[in-house]
């Protein structure tokens, strides 16, 4: 499994404040984009407000990537290079967000379809009316979903649109499902698990391929967090921080590469989806540290 770091004190408070930084920057990718917009140009919007944050974009030539976030469109599953193709009315768009901030890295992912918004809504109030709308009544968390539908499809769209979302909602519901189960004393199976059953009791699939990780001064370490029904063996302790992103596709789980190296799809062609945060394993339980 490798070493895996458990956080003092003086690191968590920086992990709280990076992982801040990269939700506050992932908001802006998913308000910013729009039918006619590329994701070249989201792309540009991220990277100039984490610098002017003074932090520096995750992503950018890690590995020889070439741009400062992530963006997954309809098929492609994650590791989606940023391009110059216009974004159309209904694309499924996955967001990966991370940044480096005083020396440790924070790192979250949402996905939105594009121009799923009521014609004349503001969406610059998105992140206003998601803080207002934070939690149901029941205290069910509500991240990610204060923008409304929009209701006026026409017929030939209505389709698509409710798969979107449907698949959408069961990749956050799959996400908050295993954040659930990361108490102290839980085993890391349990997160594998608890994704395994959304994706079941849905009707999709977990892709088996990518992980979730550890984090901290390093982007990627242990533990290395399965989003299937696995065997891991490994007792959740306070002080440990690492990323839980499932995802999830509409057909089979099977993926391929593209001759880029790092943009995956699925090898069907199906839609895909994708929600990330980072989180803290507490003395009594998870505390989510990429949420507004």
């Amino acid at each position: 499994m490798g070493l895996i770091y458990r956080h003092g004190s003086e690191s968590i408070q920086r992990m709280r404040q990076a992982a801040r930084l990269a939700r506050q920057a992932l908001d802006l990718a998913c308000r910013v984009v729009q039918p006619g917009m590329t994701t070249d140009e989201v792309d540009t919007v991220v990277h100039n407000a984490i610098v002017r944050a003074g932090a520096y974009p995750s992503p950018l030539n890690y590995s020889g990537f070439p741009k400062s976030l992530c963006s997954s469109v309809n098929e492609v599953v994650c590791h989606g290079i940023p391009d110059t193709r216009p974004l159309e009315m209904g694309d499924i768009v996955s967001f990966d967000v991370s940044c480096y901030l005083n020396g440790v890295h924070g790192d979250n992912c949402a996905t939105v379809i594009v121009g799923d918004v009521p014609d004349g809504f503001d969406i610059a109030t998105a992140v206003a009316v998601n803080d207002k709308a934070a939690h149901d009544d029941d205290g069910e968390v509500r991240d990610w979903r204060g923008v409304p539908y929009r209701t006026d499809l026409r017929p030939e769209e209505e389709e698509h649109f409710q798969m979107s979302r449907r698949l959408s909602r069961a990749a956050r519901e799959a996400l908050y499902a295993a954040v659930q189960v990361c108490r102290p004393g839980a085993c890391l199976t349990e997160i594998g698990s608890a994704v395994h059953d959304v994706a079941d009791r849905y009707g999709y699939a977990s892709v088996e391929k990518y992980r979730g990780h550890g984090i901290a001064h390093e982007f990627h370490c242990a533990p290395f967090v399965k989003h299937f029904r696995n065997r891991d063996v490994l007792t959740l302790e306070p002080g440990m921080i690492f990323t839980i992103e499932p995802m999830l596709v509409a057909g089979q789980q099977d993926c391929m590469e593209w001759d880029d190296n790092w943009t995956v799809v699925t090898r069907d062609g199906s839609l895909a989806a994708q929600f990330e945060h980072t989180i803290l394993i507490t003395e009594d339980s998870p505390e989510i540290l990429t949420l507004p």
